[in-house]
């Protein structure tokens, strides 16, 4: 058995329901009584030390000088800026996690926790968990996917002081550059944040993508404090989404209550579009909503954040954490789950891609067509003057909402105003079945 033993309240930590960083990451004595302690007749303690990625925002080149630390940390793009864009992976085994957080800028808890968590693991019992035999789940890590919008975001707060407030979202920091958001290009992959990311996922081929971000209560930032707003709460995710493999909705939903039994803040079960129901039709142009298409589950946790700045900041950042640790021992707790999750899901892809025998695609942009199906992972081959797609692929559903206009998802879609994304919308392009 394991416990925590909370600290009296700490000045160096902002008020908030819980004192979350008192209790969990300040400092905890650790007592595991299933330790043989013949020896010392005392209990076995652990020391966790202050780490200033805890208590303030991380300017870039912070950020850099964590990663660029990590052993195992490689550049894998550059945002439009040419800031780069990192991959770390820690552990190996036959389970793979992924983390993907900074997607939008004015996100920072997510990406602290991210900094922190290669050392953390390091821990026996890290914020409590169990993680001493810690041997299926590899861990990938993606901890900034929009570092120009982290950029922006932290001059914009430097330059008012580091002050939270309301007023205090910007729109220019949450998006790339650009000015478009990375969760709305995940069917045409244009933004070079985006196409890092996919070809990270395409590489690891993950069981599981935890999706970190952080909300906005309007009325809810300082000093205008309202309780009854959605404020000191986490919110979390799954995938109830129409045409999602089964077997890949059930443990996002398992997970995701697994993840919400072990987190400070109270939760909120949502879907992401809203009042979703169990078979929700949703447009696939987010991470959230486009991943589980490609044989991941998927689980999004948010944390109240956007606009605060660095207060409440050491909550904000454990709850993350929480997210992350309770997500690797569901993992570790349902290899067998997991492992026939994705057996099912190569299965079904294959008898979804039956009822077509390819597709031939012609147009003046076949360059740029054939590098956005690779992106996805489809594969195809030169075919006269065109591209030929033999069906079934590894991803079937994703090349029929690609490629297939007459798709039932597609037709679906197209009478919701949600889509398609067919290629041919996206590029110029045509394709049609292969006899």
């Amino acid at each position: 058995m394991f416990r925590v033993n909370p600290l009296p309240p700490s000045p160096l930590s902002p008020p908030s329901p819980g004192r979350i960083a008192q209790t969990a990451l300040l400092r905890y004595s650790c007592i595991d009584h299933d330790t043989d302690t013949t020896h010392s007749r005392q209990p076995w303690r652990v020391e966790v030390k202050l780490h200033p990625a805890l208590f303030r925002l991380l300017d870039f080149p912070g950020v850099v000088a964590y990663f660029d630390g990590v052993r195992d940390a490689r550049r894998i793009g550059e945002s439009q800026e040419r800031r780069p864009i990192y991959h770390i992976k820690i552990r190996s085994g036959e389970l793979r996690l992924l983390v993907v957080a900074g997607i939008h800028g004015t996100e920072p808890a997510p990406v602290n926790a991210c900094a922190l968590l290669p050392s953390l693991l390091r821990e026996r019992y890290p914020l409590g968990f169990n993680f001493e035999r810690l041997r299926e789940v590899e861990i990938h890590i993606v901890p900034l996917a929009n570092p120009d919008g982290f950029a922006r975001n932290y001059r914009y707060f430097a330059e008012r002081g580091f002050s939270p407030h309301w007023s205090h979202v910007w729109e220019d920091a949450r998006f790339t550059s650009c000015g478009e958001d990375i969760n709305g290009d995940w069917m045409r992959l244009r933004l070079p944040e985006t196409r890092a990311l996919h070809r990270v996922f395409n590489e690891v081929d993950p069981h599981v993508v935890l999706d970190l971000h952080e909300f906005y209560a309007k009325g809810g930032c300082p000093p205008r404090w309202a309780e009854e707003t959605e404020g000191f709460r986490a919110t979390l995710t799954d995938v109830p989404y129409r045409w999602v493999n089964g077997a890949i909705k059930e443990i996002s939903g398992e997970l995701a209550r697994a993840v919400a039994e072990r987190l400070d803040w109270e939760p909120k079960m949502r879907h992401f579009s809203g009042g979703a129901s169990e078979d929700f039709l949703a447009a696939p142009t987010c991470l959230g909503t486009h991943l589980p298409y490609e044989g991941a589950a998927k689980v999004l946790v948010e944390t109240w954040g956007v606009a605060l700045g660095p207060y409440l900041l050491p909550d904000r950042v454990t709850i993350h954490l929480q997210a992350i640790l309770a997500t690797l021992e569901f993992m570790e707790e349902h290899k067998d789950e997991l492992l026939a999750m994705k057996e099912e899901w190569r299965r079904e892809e294959r008898e979804i891609g039956r009822s077509r025998v390819g597709f031939l695609i012609r147009g003046e942009e076949l360059e740029e067509a054939g590098e956005l199906l690779s992106l996805h992972g489809i594969s195809w081959e030169r075919r006269g003057e065109g591209l030929f797609v033999p069906m079934p692929q590894v991803r079937s559903r994703m090349a029929l909402l690609l490629l297939d206009e007459d798709c039932e998802h597609n037709r679906d879609l197209a009478s919701r105003h949600k889509g398609p994304y067919t290629l041919n919308r996206l590029l110029r392009v045509e394709s049609e079945v292969a006899g």
